[in-house]
């Protein structure tokens, strides 16, 4: 794994701090949403406006460039699609919830990388991601949504085990699967879902 690889997964583990003020300081939907609207249209068009201007596209890249995969340099950045989906998210009934799919995005997707690419050796069919990664992905979710549902959430709040779990592993799933649609868009937003579904359920 090349020291380039290593900083984009950083700069990646630093959005954590999207869940963790949406939940422990904001905490109002109509806020944070107020808050991370504007932001997300900025990316988007200075993402849009490089796309057009090979003179901007330098700039860009020459201040981003570490940051950015090879696909993020053609297209819409990471945090575009990020800041998209945290706020889709943001619209779920249950702040709980919203702040594990968030999570799972940055903790998962991070993990899975990292010991994918130091470690990995069995691939999954018809991807480039492994089966290590995939169990780390898992591992790395469930032990953070049961920490953050004993010991942070509101004892009223706190969600059943299975949600947590059950999250973690669509989750997991959703990052290793090849669906065609950026990862940052479809973790939070299928993962989100999914505990929302269970929730109803139980």
């Amino acid at each position: 794994m090349n020291k380039h690889e290593i900083y984009r997964k950083l700069v990646h583990l630093f959005a954590i701090i999207i869940p963790v003020l949406y939940y422990f300081v904001v905490k109002s939907d109509f806020i944070s949403i107020c808050i991370l609207l504007p932001i997300a249209l900025f990316c988007v068009i200075v993402d849009a406006a490089r796309m057009e201007n090979p003179e901007l596209k330098n700039k860009f890249f020459k201040v981003f460039g570490m940051m950015l995969r090879e696909h993020e340099s053609k297209g819409l950045t990471g945090a575009s699609y990020l800041l998209t989906s945290s706020i889709v998210v943001i619209a779920l009934p249950i702040k709980e919830i919203t702040f594990l799919a968030i999570s799972y995005l940055v903790v998962g997707d991070t993990l899975a990388s990292l010991v994918g690419l130091k470690f990995g050796k069995r691939r999954i069919v018809s991807t480039m991601k492994t089966v290590e990664g995939l169990i780390a992905s898992f591992i790395g979710c469930t032990i953070w949504g049961l920490i953050f549902n004993s010991y942070f959430f509101e004892t009223e709040f706190r969600l059943h085990q299975s949600i947590i779990i059950f999250g973690a592993i669509v989750a997991s799933i959703t990052e290793v699967s090849n669906l065609h649609i950026n990862d940052n868009i479809s973790i939070p937003i299928i993962s989100g879902l999914a505990m929302s579904l269970i929730y109803l359920i139980l």
